[in-house]
């Protein structure tokens, strides 16, 4: 069976730590754009804390919509299942020192399946718990997969035996996934809810920069030639966007839309994959 890979140990250099401060705060929920609130409100089933998370996302709202669509596809619509997939991120985030992911998963392992004394060994060496066959080969995996390290071709073959071509391929993207929020997280220093605290979403008033934006007049350019009936735009601002059942184009419904639909139509802008919609935005 292959070793486990040694962790990467940094040396005493006092530059690697000189605070624990995050370097990229997360926004409060005030700030989110409108569209990203709602897609974050309809995730509320994944469990707690994840405030900080999404409040890092938020300062990228087109990334951010695009990054929750994976996430939702692969805990919602994945092929390898709740346990599995649970098993696969605590080990990765173990893997990677990535203590907000890790503590973040405990609670929606748990709704997996996994009792606490399996949740407690997926930080240690996985061969030190009964684990069943078709489960130790796939944290072995992990254990490679969060190195970059090469997977043998007999541990290939278990993987093969144990979960279908699809479930395969989930499982090197969700892995990869895990890995790049666990990296994204560890990096901007972003702590857990409990040690940074931002108000719950509401309809509050805004900051004095939401408040200068709302301030501003909207117009919306739409060149239906370039569209290639992607759709995200009425995904992101349905009041404002409508997808033509006849050629699938999109059409614009509003061309000057109101300041309450202004974040909607900038994340639609962001997200549109042909670059279609052109904003004008004046004071």
């Amino acid at each position: 069976m292959p070793s486990s890979p040694a962790r990467l140990s940094h040396p005493a250099n006092p530059a690697l730590h000189t605070s624990t401060s995050p370097r990229i705060p997360p926004l409060p929920p005030s700030e989110w754009p409108p569209a990203l609130r709602s897609l974050l409100a309809d995730s509320h089933a994944d469990g707690p804390g994840r405030e900080n998370l999404f409040g890092t996302l938020a300062h990228h709202p087109a990334l951010a919509h695009a990054w929750l669509s994976l996430a939702r596809v692969l805990t919602h619509e994945g092929t390898l299942g709740h346990r599995r997939r649970e098993l696969v991120v605590l080990r990765t985030a173990h893997r990677l020192d990535a203590a907000y992911v890790y503590e973040r998963h405990r609670t929606p392992a748990a709704q997996a399946g996994l009792t606490a004394e399996e949740i407690e060994a997926t930080a240690a060496d996985p061969h030190t718990h009964p684990w069943a066959p078709e489960e130790l080969v796939l944290l072995q995996a992990c254990e490679l997969l969060a190195a970059n390290a090469p997977v043998p071709d007999g541990l290939w073959d278990r993987l093969a035996r144990a979960l279908r071509p699809e479930q395969l391929v989930e499982l090197l993207v969700l892995t990869g996934q895990t890995a790049t929020m666990c990296t994204a997280l560890n990096v901007l220093r972003t702590p857990s809810d409990s040690h940074l605290s931002d108000p719950a979403p509401s309809d509050s008033a805004p900051s004095d920069g939401a408040a200068a934006r709302q301030r501003r007049h909207l117009t919306i350019r739409l060149d239906r030639e370039r569209c290639c009936s992607a759709g995200q735009c009425v995904g992101a601002a349905p009041e404002v966007f409508e997808q033509s059942e006849r050629d699938g184009r999109v059409t614009l419904l509003v061309p000057e839309p109101d300041q309450q639909h202004a974040a909607d139509v900038r994340l639609a802008a962001d997200l549109c994959p042909s670059g279609a919609i052109t904003l004008v935005d004046t004071p």
